[in-house]
């Protein structure tokens, strides 16, 4: 399937990735942070419980952030003010980063085994997982769109 996005201008880009993905990423990990620490405080004693995945959260959201803020206050405002060989300096570290989020939602897949919930799970597991089932695919989308269409941009321009 073909994604417009991906031929979209990168002005047009960069505001698709910043109103879809970070925006998004902002406004639903702390629901996702708040729903894991529900069901890991309410079924503390069940070992299919997701323990540990509230923490993983949290430290996945603060590297997130960190690196959205990088992101839109050096490579976006660089694209946008015309300086490109600023914006292509930062490349390398954000990918690098983007590496970092992989690693996190594979320590999440392990901690949620595989994302698989117990036949008796209550409807917040239930929703944290649809959550979750979410973040995985917009985090994969997201850095795609990084990756393979805007940074290339970025560096062809440097």
């Amino acid at each position: 399937m073909h994604d417009p996005t991906t031929q979209a201008p990168t002005a047009a880009l960069i505001d698709h990735i910043w109103t879809r993905y970070h925006d998004t990423h902002r406004r639903e990990m702390p629901d996702l942070i708040a729903l894991a620490c529900k069901v890991e405080t309410t079924h503390a004693s069940d070992p299919n419980t997701p323990h540990g995945l509230s923490h993983a959260l949290k430290v996945m959201f603060e590297e997130l952030e960190d690196h959205m803020r990088d992101e839109e206050e050096t490579v976006f405002t660089a694209l946008q003010t015309g300086y490109p060989t600023c914006a292509a300096k930062a490349v390398p570290d954000l990918r690098k980063a983007h590496g970092n989020h992989e690693a996190a939602l594979n320590r999440i897949a392990a901690i949620t085994h595989g994302f698989r919930l117990p036949h008796y799970a209550c409807q917040s597991w239930r929703r944290l997982y649809v959550g979750l089932g979410k973040l995985v695919e917009d985090l994969d989308e997201h850095m795609y769109l990084e990756n393979e269409v805007l940074f290339p941009r970025i560096e062809s321009r440097a």
